[in-house]
């Protein structure tokens, strides 16, 4: 054999002893369980789903299921059919009053104007919304966003008849004018503008009261930790993607939200993405204020007794480094 061919038959052979060493190392290591990730539609959700879309190489392991609303989440939670969650920060105060272990782990979005209440034909007065029918979630950040018009407006939410549709539900019911109000967030406000409706509030108001969390059930937070962070960082590149690739993000956007492209985009005005680096200082110093705020507005809207204490844990260790 020439010098050559030993030489080339050596290394072939060095490379069939590495991948064999490789595959028994793979074998012998016990996998992460898969992370199961529970989400509604709702545009500040979207960066981070339109990435596992776009990349799903780069997020295997991350299962996403997509539900009806908020309510539904808390459901799927309580069942441990799934370990996090995209939801409102109200919604893990309510699911923690009633016993679930919920630990925050991330800031997705601040709502400052994507939530809305809308009007069938022109915003009034207090006196003359009583007696009117609003459409409204059961529970959740409708809720949250109905009293703090009321309080805004001086009006008793007493006075207001509550219909429990949900946003999807509303788009059908609008046109059959089973309503007079409809409390709802983005895209279905975009879609309700588009077939008259006029906004009357919304999240702008300070302070800020829909905040968008990324939550985890706490048992998993020893089992799940590396796919935990990488949840957090697929966020991240979900919004770094939107931004790079920009037109394939607009016609992506513009089928899921039922919007014409030149629209696509406009369902993220009033939507704040906290970076990076304002993270901490949001898990850490913010929260429990907005927490503070939160417990009042639930417990005035006979949501959330008021013997419940405004606490909720958070935690920054799945944070990504700082570049």
């Amino acid at each position: 054999m020439s010098p050559a061919c030993d030489l080339a038959r050596r290394r072939w052979l060095a490379a069939l002893a590495l991948g064999a060493l490789a595959a028994s190392s793979v074998a012998g290591c016990t996998p992460e369980p898969p992370l199961r990730l529970s989400y509604h539609l709702w545009s500040g959700y979207e960066p981070l789903r339109l990435y596992v879309d776009a990349a799903p190489n780069a997020t295997a392991g991350l299962q996403l299921v997509e539900v009806a609303d908020a309510e539904a989440q808390l459901q799927l939670l309580r069942l441990r059919q799934v370990e996090a969650a995209l939801i409102t920060l109200d919604e893990v105060l309510l699911g923690r009053a009633q016993g679930l272990d919920l630990t925050v782990v991330g800031i997705i979005d601040v709502s400052a104007g994507a939530d809305h209440v809308m009007a069938r034909d022109r915003c009034r007065d207090a006196a003359g919304w009583r007696g009117a029918r609003v459409a409204v979630e059961r529970r959740g950040p409708g809720r949250l966003l109905l009293q703090a018009w009321c309080e805004h407006l001086g009006l008793d939410p007493q006075q207001l008849k509550l219909i429990p549709y949900s946003p999807p539900r509303q788009l059908d019911t609008w046109l059959q004018r089973e309503f007079d109000l409809a409390v709802t967030y983005q895209p279905y406000v975009e879609r309700l503008r588009r077939l008259g409706a006029v906004s009357c509030f919304d999240s702008a108001v300070p302070p800020p009261i829909v905040l968008d969390v990324l939550v985890v059930r706490s048992a998993i937070l020893g089992t799940h930790g590396k796919a935990i962070e990488r949840l957090m960082r697929t966020h991240f590149r979900g919004l770094e993607w939107m931004h790079d690739y920009a037109i394939d993000a607009r016609y992506r956007i513009a089928r899921r939200f039922g919007l014409p492209l030149e629209d696509a985009f406009t369902p993220f005005i009033g939507l704040i993405f906290p970076s990076l680096e304002e993270q901490k200082d949001w898990l850490e110093r913010k929260l429990p204020e907005v927490l503070t705020t939160l417990s009042g507005l639930l417990q005035r809207a006979g949501l959330l007794p008021e013997a419940a204490a405004p606490w909720v844990p958070a935690s920054t260790r799945f944070l990504p480094p700082s570049p």
